[in-house]
């Protein structure tokens, strides 16, 4: 499962903290194989620059859990670094019934 939450901003709204949660074994092979790319491409390019700090800036959480709910890989990156694709899984797995815990984009 990969797990998404955010964090910064200069309002609060809940439903933007809430964390997002993508069963990747209900993702097609297609879905599958878009999200590792995205996350090897952050991993890739990762910088210093998600630990600065300011009051506008939000940070994207992401991690990697296991059946058991251990998080085997994780990262945080400035939000404006993240892939628009990533944000897209972001903005899709919050929307709709059970909001939060969609597989992510049809």
């Amino acid at each position: 499962m990969l797990r998404l939450s955010r964090e910064g901003g200069v309002a609060h709204f809940p439903g933007l903290v809430r964390p997002r949660r993508i069963h990747c074994a209900l993702c097609s092979e297609t879905q599958r194989v878009e999200l590792q790319r995205l996350l090897t491409a952050l991993a890739q390019a990762r910088s210093s620059d998600a630990t600065r700090t300011g009051a506008d800036r939000r940070l994207l959480h992401l991690s990697v859990e296991d059946d058991d709910g251990t998080v085997v890989w994780a990262l945080t990156v400035a939000e404006e670094a993240a892939p628009e694709a990533l944000l897209e899984w972001w903005h899709r797995a919050g929307a709709g019934p059970g909001e939060g815990e969609n597989a992510g984009p049809a």
